[in-house]
């Protein structure tokens, strides 16, 4: 079974907006009519195509001044350096409309922001396309017109949302009045393996679900996000109070900062003893907690999920359960995604058979995964493991990610064989 070849950046279908075309047509004078709709309508322009049920128009929109030269576009796997024509938005000649439409499947959700362009004095402007992309993303802001609004994980400018009409419920995502809510603290542990510490966040279910039994154990990596801008501890109690998962503390250690991050989260062997020998036994000093391995997740966004796969290769036996989202199976490779990419999954077919299951998901416009995904997909289910497998329409985006991890956790906490294979087709 050969390893897959990488395609390049796949460009994005640009097509032409009933709505743009009907303005043109109007001519100038319309255009402040134009904004007033949209000031009610809300933006992306999300337009129906004819005989095409499955798929939108769906047009970006920034309202330039006289200063403005160029706007671009940053939506999650859609756009790209690569793709640089696509990638920013045209003005309508004599008005301040500036716009890029695109042929998308109604199924998909993604963040976005908007990076105008103003003056000739911007070196941004002159510069090729990788170093105005940079640029572009230093100063990008959210959508004025879109009110929907999803936070950074660095903590500057907020992302616009946006969700066409067949994405995928995210049910759990939002607190529901009624329900019990857990308990998240805040602590700091040294770790003796790795020589640092870190913040580490511990969520408990509420009382109302209290048992006998030594809850599940849940560790979600890159904890910093999960307890503060997305919403773990939400959608356990709403997992909770649907009986969808047995009652679980999750343990959310954060990365310290992004050159930790990149170190520990590469397949590093370290951070696995630290997470096994430390972490989980810090954890159950603090709530009666599962030792376990078939009642114990370890889950992962990206690098994150990179070290979930490797960690119960690392550790076979202490994690039954493995949780693994985007998971960057480009690495080891830092330039040519083809060269000494795949050594995960390659480790994974030459070894003994891991007593793990596995939830896998990855985007559709994951171009550089979502063929290393189904490998390691038909090598783990060659290998005998249980896996459910969910490709989504969207990119590398966390407004993807929070709903997959409702779905990977009740796909896990199933007995028997998962039925939640859900590869969605990849139709043109």
């Amino acid at each position: 079974m050969r390893p897959p070849r990488i395609p390049k950046y796949p460009p994005p279908e640009v097509v032409e907006s009933p709505r743009i075309a009907r303005l043109a047509l109007d001519g100038p004078s319309a255009a402040p009519a134009f904004w007033d709709e949209v000031a009610v309508r809300g933006t992306p322009l999300i337009e129906p195509r004819d005989g095409e049920p499955d798929h939108r128009t769906v047009t970006f929109l920034w309202r330039g001044d006289a200063a403005t030269t160029a706007v671009v576009l940053l939506a999650n796997k859609l756009t790209d350096p690569s793709v640089w024509d696509a990638s920013t938005l045209e003005r309508l000649l004599g008005t301040d409309v500036w716009h890029r439409s695109f042929r998308l499947r109604a199924d998909w959700r993604a963040t976005y922001q908007l990076a105008p362009e103003a003056g000739q004095g911007d070196g941004a402007i002159v510069a090729g396309p990788p170093s105005r992309w940079g640029a572009a993303s230093a100063r990008a802001v959210p959508d004025p017109y879109n009110s929907r609004r999803f936070p950074s994980r660095y903590g500057d400018a907020p992302h616009s949302v946006v969700e066409l009409p067949h994405a995928p419920q995210q049910p759990w995502c939002a607190q529901r009045p009624g329900v019990p809510r857990g308990t998240v603290t805040r602590h700091r542990v040294a770790s003796t393996i790795l020589d640092n510490e870190r913040d580490v966040w511990l969520y408990t279910p509420p009382g109302a679900h209290a048992s006998a039994r030594p809850a599940d154990a849940l560790v979600l990596l890159d904890g910093e996000d999960w307890a503060t801008r997305l919403p773990a501890a939400t959608i356990l109690d709403n997992l909770l109070a649907d009986g969808l998962i047995a009652p679980t503390v999750a343990i959310m250690p954060s990365t310290r900062d992004n050159a930790t991050r990149w170190r520990e989260l590469a397949c590093h062997p370290p951070f696995v003893a630290f997470v096994a020998d430390e972490l989980l036994p810090w954890a159950a000093t603090r709530h009666p907690l599962t030792g376990d391995p078939a009642r114990t997740t370890l889950a992962g966004r990206s690098l994150g999920a990179l070290t979930a796969l490797f960690a119960a290769l690392e550790r076979p036996g202490r994690f039954g359960r493995v949780l693994a989202q985007s998971a960057s199976l480009w690495w080891p490779s830092e330039t040519d995604l083809d060269a000494g990419a795949g050594a995960l999954t390659e480790a994974y077919r030459n070894a003994s058979a891991v007593p793990a299951r596995f939830h896998l998901e990855v985007g559709l416009q994951e171009w550089a995964l979502l063929a290393r995904h189904r490998h390691l997909r038909d090598v783990l289910q060659l290998k005998g493991n249980m896996v459910s497998y969910v490709e989504y329409h969207g990119g590398h985006d966390a407004i993807c990610w929070q709903g997959g991890l409702a779905d990977g956790l009740i796909a896990l906490s199933m007995s028997g064989e998962p039925d939640t294979e859900r590869v969605a087709p990849a139709r043109q």
